[in-house]
Parts: structure tokens; C-alpha cells; sequence
């Protein structure tokens, strides 16, 4: 005697396919409406992280135009060189200062300082005493009392005589290989990307009315139209 498939108080078998069928339609799109998420969620993320390096790069960009002039010798202008895309100066990156210790001749090829530490060797310094400055540049790496030099500077120069070092920098458009143009970094010959993904770059240089100017030496600030992606921002 064959029994029924169900009773009163069970469910068929037709009713556990369906009911197994509607499961994996619900897990499939449950699984589909994750995999969504998580790439949505990836591409914010990529979004946010390639913003924050632009403004990261932008600001790096801002404060070292600010520093322009610092790695200069007396009456020499802040910017080296100037153009709508590309701007050249020099500074003193990081601060590095001293002061000779004993008078320098013009033939001596060996500083006496007060520090001479964390002074790279191959770095371009100048030197300037109240009316008169030369440049040269460290043979070695510096050391605690003295800085060597390549060569003479060719003049003498009285103890108390300021050292510093001078660092060349230049940013300027670059294409990229994928097409896309991007702001680059140039530090004492070496270069690398700062900002990446432009869509708008334009340097404006003002006086100290804050007029336009397109000489290099009465620059007193510079205005950076940059636009990014679907980004616009200007700074000054």
C-alpha cells in the first residue's frame, strides 16, 4: 500500500523544491547584492585614497613654493624660472644651516663650522657673509665641525660667515604613458610624480600689489590653478 507524500502535519516534496528553490534564488541575490557592495565600497575607497594624495601632493607643492628664495644667495630672486606649467627656484629643503667657525681664504677647500651633521655629500651650499656670497658644493657628507667642498669658493669670507644649503626644485607637467598628464616633483636632478590624474594646471605669478607679473623677481606669490578628476581648487 503506497502512503501519501504528506500528511496533515508535514509538507510534500514539490513544496521542499520550491522551498530550496526561492533559498538559492535569495542567496544568489544575496551574494550578487554583496559582490556590488564590495565593489562600490572598493572604488570609494580607491577614490578617497587617490584624493588624499592629491591633496597630499598639492599641499607638499604649497608649502615648498612658500619656502622659495630660502636656499638663494643675497639680491638673487626667489624663482629661477617661471611659466604658466612649470615653475623653478631654489631652497633650503630642510633647513639646514651654520654658520664658519674661523675665516675662510679664497683658495680653502675645508669649512670650520659650528655643525656640520646631516649635511649630504653632493649637496649645492652657499655661503654669505654681510656683503658678498659664493656657492660650492659638500664633497662628502658633513661632519661635526667642518664641511668639505669640491673646490675653492674663490673668495674669502670672515668667521661668523652664514652656510646653508640650496636645494633646486622644479614643477612642471608631464603626460604620463596612459595618456593622462600629471604634476611632477624635481628635487636637485632627481624627479617623481606629486600629483597625478590633472586635468588643469596653471601657475600665476603676482606681485607684491597682487598684480600679475612676469617678472621673476618681483614674484611675491603664486597662485596654483589645479584641477583634478571632477575637482577644481585654487590656492595661492
Amino acid at each position: 500500500m503506497m502512503h501519501p507524500l504528506h500528511n496533515n502535519t508535514g509538507i510534500c516534496l514539490s513544496e521542499v523544491l520550491v522551498a530550496m528553490a526561492a533559498g538559492a534564488v535569495i542567496l544568489s541575490a544575496t551574494f550578487q547584492a554583496l559582490t556590488l557592495f564590495e565593489s562600490k565600497l572598493s572604488a570609494q575607497q580607491d577614490t578617497i585614497s587617490r584624493h588624499q594624495d592629491q591633496r597630499l601632493g598639492l599641499h607638499v607643492m604649497e608649502e615648498e613654493i612658500r619656502l622659495a628664495g630660502t636656499g638663494s644667495a643675497i639680491d638673487s630672486p626667489a624663482i629661477v624660472s617661471l611659466g604658466a606649467q612649470e615653475v623653478e627656484f631654489v631652497a633650503n629643503l630642510e633647513n639646514l644651516t651654520t654658520i664658519v667657525t674661523e675665516p675662510v681664504s679664497a683658495l680653502q677647500q675645508e669649512l670650520r663650522v659650528l655643525d656640520g651633521s646631516n649635511w649630504n655629500g653632493g649637496k649645492h651650499i652657499v655661503i654669505c657673509s654681510a656683503d658678498h656670497c659664493a656657492e660650492g658644493r659638500l664633497a662628502l657628507d658633513g661632519r661635526r665641525t667642518s664641511l668639505g667642498l669640491t673646490a675653492p669658493l674663490g673668495m674669502a669670507f670672515p668667521a661668523g660667515s652664514e652656510v646653508f644649503v640650496s636645494n633646486r626644485l622644479r614643477y612642471y607637467v608631464s603626460t604620463a604613458p596612459s595618456g593622462k598628464q600629471r604634476v611632477m616633483r624635481q628635487v636637485d636632478g632627481g624627479a617623481n610624480t606629486i600629483i597625478g590624474d590633472v586635468t588643469r594646471f596653471q601657475l600665476v605669478y603676482l606681485n607684491g600689489q597682487g598684480k600679475p607679473t612676469s617678472d621673476a623677481g618681483s614674484v611675491s606669490r603664486v597662485r596654483i590653478d589645479l584641477a583634478v578628476g571632477h575637482d577644481r581648487q585654487g590656492i595661492e
